[in-house]
């Protein structure tokens, strides 16, 4: 306990008054023994003794209230912390600005990263020369100033000069671990760690464990983190810290735990009163067939983070041209509704597509979202037969050939017979049809199987030259390789029973390609079989069954083997096994089956900011060179190099900052091609859901915390740290209870004074009284 006015604790000294007085006032008159009153001595004692502890008890609380006055005078206050500002005592002092994208609410009419940015700079201005300062940052580019304690506070400024606000998501809680493990090695008396954040819950994923069983980034962090800067710089700091954030500290040992009561946290919280706020959290976009002027059907998640409904609308521009726009919809609040719509694309190409809201909310970070679709990509597909008949309408692939064609220049259409397989590139397609065709083996098997493995996708379609004896034979060859199962025989309805015909009654409705083509019911349940070749279930663990029959036999069956994929449909692509190429259901599979086997997804190429774009060499040729043109349009040359003997099995670009599209073409080496990455903000940023305080307090325990919550005027924070907390207010409520106590006993324990009674004689009574005559 410190005092600011000390002079006034002499005042203490006036507890000596009511102690004076009492003395005065138990000074013994001299005894005169008076006979007639000796019977009233004992009652006399006993009175005298009671008299004596009351104002005993009356002297010792005027005594208290004169010492409780003095040292409220000397303005006490409790210092359980180190003084921040204490003169020469040197500080280190540790400062978390969060930078993630939350911080761009408009909050009491200004974005929270300007109410950031003030408050560090107070942080700054409060400090003394010589006192050593350290920043961290929670998100995007990393400096090589930051995380490092220096005593020249000017490098601070000029990096958080730097510093920029970003697209992705903060895990506060490693970044706090980090600060106290670097201000634990540091020998400043007085050490200090500032947050400056809006404490969203999401920055803390690690806050239901305890930091004795776990150090708080010990939790897996939100991996839209970029990796630190491998580029350093000499400091003239002794004690220094790298930050990676997304990084796992060691946990703290028992020594530093204690240690660390004697660094307090001062949480700086910009979240005041936010601009109600919608955003986009995700976006579906699903067709048919990616092909030109066909639908597109879309679903935005719209996210009402505000606590009252809204009406907001949203757009779509493919290549900067508009080629949706909606009406307003009612969003309730604190729910992420779907916003659907449909659109098509008027010509073919690589579509850089953008969805925005219409007007303006409390966040613009989470207005937009990007995503990329290829139409018309021209496919290379090869169908497998084993004869070409004279008459088109009779061969095997006819109605298989010509659903393809329907998809224009999205798919690329090359028939082969089976006896020029063991010659052709395979490599060159991405899906081989084999309709109604013997068995292969030798060359044509092995090639068939190193295609599959090496991520192609084979479609096998049955008909009247499959024998399943020798598929069997073709498993066994290739373990399975080239097959789903074992072939068991070839099912006829009218054998089995008394039916003309099988029929398709269920279909997997969670696969991408059946999704969209579940409903009508209709739509698959009037697809007939009249005959298929019947699959042994026995080796079906590894597979996925896509449609059944009625009396439950697997029809069409997908499963991976290696990269690859392969696909059986039992039945035959001709109208004399089934009518399923008349189905109007029959086209849109095929072509959406043709496109997700090679790999034609929009969201394999989408990422958000943060994380790194990746792509996978395995067994391809690597290139030697990659160019990344980012959303800034500056190019980036990057020459591809193997570690050592390690071959290259990967190119990795970290530096997705901004949001939008990132081309990435690859050179010299392998096939040249071009890739379209979609990057946008971390969804998360857009939840309005808070940590509460009281975790916080207990999972940062034993270090002190300290909630700032006025960011724009932090000198009461600081003057706490100084003088600690006042006791002004606390000794001025014991003054006045103890006068109203001291008030209420004295009036108990005075005695009452009571008058002599007069007795009014009668007059008669009176006149027979003697007179009585005092002669002077």
């Amino acid at each position: 306990m410190t005092f600011g006015a000390a002079i006034f604790l002499l005042g203490a000294l006036a507890a000596v008054i009511p102690l004076i007085l009492h003395l005065i006032n138990r000074q013994q008159a001299k005894l005169l023994p008076f006979p007639t009153l000796r019977f009233l001595r004992i009652s006399v004692e006993k009175t005298r003794r009671r008299r004596r502890l009351q104002d005993l008890l009356l002297m010792l609380l005027r005594m208290a209230v004169l010492v409780l006055i003095a040292v409220g005078l000397a303005k006490p206050t409790l210092t359980s912390l180190a003084a921040l500002m204490a003169g020469e005592a040197r500080s280190a002092v540790a400062i978390i600005l969060d930078n993630s994208a939350s911080m761009g609410t408009v909050d009491e009419g200004r974005p929270r990263w300007e109410t950031a940015l003030r408050a560090t700079e107070q942080i700054l201005d409060h400090l003394y020369a010589g006192d050593e300062v350290a920043l961290f940052v929670t998100s995007g580019p990393q400096f090589p100033e930051a995380g490092k304690l220096d005593r020249t506070q000017e490098k601070v400024r000029q990096l958080l000069a730097q510093v920029q606000l970003t697209y992705e998501g903060a895990d506060l809680s490693a970044a706090i671990d980090h600060a106290r493990r670097l201000l634990l090695e540091s020998d400043a008396p007085n050490r200090y760690l500032f947050v400056v954040s809006d404490f969203q819950r999401v920055c803390f994923p690690g806050l239901a464990q305890s930091p004795e069983e776990s150090s708080p980034a010990s939790a897996t962090s939100p991996s839209g983190q970029s990796p630190v800067s491998e580029s350093a710089s000499a400091s003239t700091s002794a004690t220094e810290s790298k930050f990676v954030p997304g990084e796992e500290p060691k946990p703290f040992s028992e020594a530093e735990i204690r240690a660390l009561k004697r660094i307090p946290l001062v949480m700086v919280d910009c979240y005041r009163n936010p601009r109600p706020n919608v955003g986009i959290v995700d976006v579906e976009a699903t067709a048919p067939v990616p092909v030109a002027r066909v639908p597109v059907y879309t679903s935005a998640k719209l996210l009402n983070g505000s606590p009252v409904p809204q009406q907001r609308a949203v757009t779509l521009l493919a290549n900067g041209v508009k080629l949706f726009e909606g009406s307003a919809v009612s969003l309730p609040p604190g729910e992420v509704s779907p916003y659907r719509f449909q659109f098509s694309f008027p010509e073919g190409g690589v579509q850089r597509c953008e969805v925005r809201l219409v007007g303006e909310d409390g966040l613009a970070a989470d207005d937009r979202w990007f995503f990329a679709m290829e139409i018309n990509l021209g496919i290379p597909v090869a169908i497998v037969v084993s004869q070409i008949h004279e008459i088109p309408f009779l061969d095997d692939s006819f109605y298989l050939e010509n659903a393809l064609l329907a998809a224009g220049a999205g798919i690329q259409v090359n028939k082969l017979l089976a006896t020029q397989l063991a010659g052709e590139p395979l490599d060159r397609y991405k899906v081989i049809f084999c309709v109604n065709v013997p068995a292969f083996s030798g060359e044509a098997l092995s090639r068939l199987q190193r295609f599959v493995e090496s991520g192609g996708a084979l479609v096998w379609i049955c008909g009247p030259d499959v024998d399943p004896t020798t598929y069997n034979e073709m498993y066994e060859q290739t373990q399975g390789s080239v097959l789903p199962a074992r072939l068991v025989q070839v099912r006829d309805p009218r054998q089995a029973g008394n039916q003309e015909s099988f029929r398709v009654t269920w279909i997997d409705t969670e696969h991408p390609v059946l999704r969209l083509l579940s409903e009508p019911p209709s739509l698959y349940q009037s697809v007939l079989v009249y005959r298929h070749v019947q699959l042994s279930t026995e080796q079906l663990e590894g597979g996925r069954v896509l449609a059944r029959l009625d009396d439950g036999e697997p029809i069409l069956v997908e499963k991976r083997s290696g990269r690859g994929t392969v696909i059986f449909w039992g039945s035959s692509a001709h109208i004399g096994w089934t009518n399923f190429p008349l189905r109007p259901i029959f086209l849109p599979l095929v072509a959406r089956l043709t496109y997700e086997l090679a790999g034609a997804e929009q969201r394999r190429h989408q990422v958000l900011a943060g994380r790194p774009l990746i792509l996978s060499f395995e067994d391809q040729i690597p290139p030697r060179v990659a160019e990344v043109l980012p959303p800034s349009g500056a190019i980036i040359r990057k020459e591809l190099r193997p570690d050592g003997n390690t071959p290259l099995r990967e190119f990795r670009y970290t530096e997705t900052y901004e949001p939008g599209f990132y081309q990435v073409r690859l050179l010299e080496g392998g096939s040249p091609r071009t890739i379209t990455f979609a990057v946008n903000y971390h969804p998360e940023e857009s939840t309005a859901e808070k940590v509460d305080r009281s975790q916080i307090e207990a999972f940062y325990r034993p270090s002190p915390v300290i909630w700032a919550d006025n960011p724009d005027d932090l000198s009461s924070t600081f003057k706490y740290l100084r003088e600690g907390r006042s006791l002004w207010e606390l000794f001025l409520f014991a003054v006045l209870v103890g006068l109203v106590f001291e008030t209420f006993l004295a009036n108990v324990f005075t005695p009452k004074q009571e008058r002599p009674s007069v007795v009014q004689l009668p007059a008669w009574r009176a006149r027979r009284l003697p007179q009585v005559v005092v002669q002077k």
